[in-house]
């Protein structure tokens, strides 16, 4: 074998090694800001966690212009500390939306259920990931939504999102490319910049209590 030769091996060794140490750089960070973030959801107070939904409830109706009468909303239940989605449900109510729940199945995209309200509450069960899902009829793939409003872990000021590292929403809206994808967390949840994926799925907006920030 050539000095040539040795030297083009070697240097690709030095390439996959650079990628593969970036790679780990890369899932570490991310891990490092869920960590962050994770933490300081669960330090806000009760009073913070309602002041947060109250504020958010006034930016919600700066959606209307972009959903279309009788719209059905993918909304989901706050399980993790997450900014309280009860205002998502009174919005829906409100506007005649029917909002729909989503039903978990590994390496799948998310299917959605209705919420139901004229005979009480929706009847729920727990998945074993800890969130609640409904066992309601019927069950729908997300591109017969309108839109839908997902839980995060951190975003950026570009639309892209970090969640819990299943993948089940990058999936979901691979899937269904023309729902609208709408982002919903505490501004403390917006970075500048987030390290990506060629998986991950970019928002169309990002709903906030201050704020509704719009990515086309």
């Amino acid at each position: 074998m050539t000095d040539d030769a040795f030297i083009k091996i070697d240097k690709t060794r030095t390439n996959n090694t650079k990628a593969m140490q970036h790679a780990d750089l890369h899932r570490q960070t991310r891990r490092q800001i869920r960590k962050h973030i994770q933490k300081q959801r669960r330090q806000l107070t009760t009073h913070a966690r309602q002041y947060s939904a109250f504020l958010v409830s006034l930016q919600l109706r700066k959606l209307l212009p972009l959903l279309p009468k009788h719209a059905k909303i993918g909304i989901y239940l706050d399980s993790f500390g997450e900014l309280p989605t009860a205002p998502l449900v009174q919005f829906c109510l409100r506007h005649g939306f029917t909002p729909f729940l989503p039903i978990t199945t590994a390496h799948k995209p998310l299917r959605f259920a209705p919420m139901r309200f004229a005979h009480g509450k929706t009847p729920l069960r727990t998945h074993a990931l800890g969130m609640k899902e409904p066992t309601t009829k019927p069950i729908v793939s997300a591109d017969m939504l309108d839109a839908i409003i997902c839980p995060l872990v951190a975003a950026d000021t570009l639309g892209n999102r970090l969640g819990m590292g299943g993948g089940f929403y990058d999936r979901t809206f691979s899937s269904a490319k023309t729902v609208l994808k709408i982002g919903y967390c505490y501004d403390f949840q917006v970075m500048e910049r987030l390290p990506v994926t060629n998986w991950d799925q970019k928002l169309n907006l990002l709903l906030t209590p201050s704020k509704v920030r719009y990515f086309g």
